[in-house]
């Protein structure tokens, strides 16, 4: 006799473009977003439960635009997995394998129909995967700016929200990223976790000249700091310094983890949900556990949305890593019902099933841009 769940189909699936604006741009080495132009997708099961997620478009960085992402999703993947099993993800990602490239699309549906999943069955997301839901250690992305600017909002951050932990945009300038990160210890003490981010920006050498200095300040983690494709370099540099290098740019699906793992250029894994979705971000997961690697989660400057999807999941394993889920602090506006904290430098997400979020109409119909 089949369950009720064995029944349970894939109704629906939109994707709703919006535009909502910045408190301020973020910048990074290799780009620049003035405005949350994301894409929200809704995936409604067959008893009327609604999912939901947020992809965010990166040019710089996967390709896709929120042009590409609304119409990979309406004109392709949406009519080809409508009528599925809403619990046979193996059959999703057969569909989405049909397709080349489309990570943040993919992966919005990805979880979408986690949320859904979990909605219905009643429980949270951390749960169908594994974890409970439980309050994260957050750092704050300190953009790329001058140094007294920079300095300015972490001390900002630090009296609003009780940040302890900080990643620093690095990889243009090596005197000042070495001069920044002096001042930020001494500013914030040796009880604070500090990362910096180069996207890239480095070339091994220069990653060879200011690691020492890097040493000096107490760095954690040192992620992507030469060209993603570099990966002898990396491992030239990975085995000359004590700080750990960590795989983003260079760790975009499971096949380039475990050949970075291999060739033991990393030791740090960044997993982002919004282009590994839940599925693959798993499997990511079971990857750096199987090299005794550590993970921690990582945004692609996500809003509400992806900063608590991506909660749930890192609620499924232990770090000694704060996470990234600090960035919808930026945005002026969501539009979700509910509202996640940072108190004491922790995230607590929302109480609820699913990703706990829930979508206001009213807001929706403000911020998209489709008509």
């Amino acid at each position: 006799m089949k369950s009720k769940d064995s029944q349970l189909t894939i109704r629906s699936i939109e994707a709703i473009p919006v535009v909502v604006p910045l408190l301020q741009p973020i910048k990074w080495a290799r780009g620049e977003i003035k405005d949350i132009d994301n894409v929200i997708i809704i995936v409604t099961l067959s008893d009327g439960t609604e999912g939901i997620a947020d992809a965010p478009p990166r040019p710089t960085i996967y390709g896709e635009t929120q042009q590409s992402i609304t119409t990979i999703v309406r004109d392709h993947l949406a009519p080809k997995l409508i009528g599925l099993n809403a619990f046979d993800l193996t059959a999703v990602w057969a569909v989405f394998d049909q397709f080349a490239g489309n990570p943040a699309a993919k992966s919005a549906i990805d979880m979408a129909i986690f949320d859904a999943q979990a909605k219905h069955l009643g429980i949270t997301c951390a749960e169908l995967l594994g974890g409970t839901p439980k309050a994260l250690p957050v750092n704050r992305r300190l953009m790329l700016g001058s140094n007294k600017e920079m300095l300015a909002e972490a001390e900002r951050m630090i009296k609003r929200y009780g940040f302890k932990a900080w990643k620093v945009k690095c990889g243009i300038d090596k005197k000042r990223d070495i001069t920044l990160l002096r001042a930020l210890r001494k500013l914030v003490g040796d009880d604070h976790e500090i990362t910096i981010d180069c996207n890239q920006g480095y070339s091994s050498q220069d990653l060879l000249e200011t690691s020492p200095y890097f040493e000096e300040v107490n760095v954690a983690l040192i992620e992507e700091p030469i060209p993603a494709r570099d990966g002898l370099g990396k491992r030239f540099c990975a085995e000359r310094t004590i700080i750990p290098i960590s795989g983003d740019d260079s760790c975009m699906t499971p096949d380039d983890v475990l050949h970075e793992l291999k060739l033991g250029a990393i030791r740090s894994v960044v997993i982002k949900c919004a282009r590994t979705g839940y599925t693959r971000s798993r499997q990511i997961l079971a990857l750096a556990q199987s090299y005794y690697t550590p993970v921690h989660n990582g945004t692609q400057a996500d809003m509400q949305i992806g900063c608590v999807a991506a909660a749930h999941f890192a609620s499924t394993y232990l770090t000694p890593h704060a996470h990234e889920f600090s960035s919808f602090i930026d945005a002026k506006d969501h539009v979700a019902n509910e509202d996640p904290v940072i108190k004491n430098g922790m995230l607590q997400l929302p109480v609820g099933p699913g990703i706990g979020l829930t979508l206001d109409a009213r807001k929706l119909k403000k911020y998209r841009v489709d008509g």
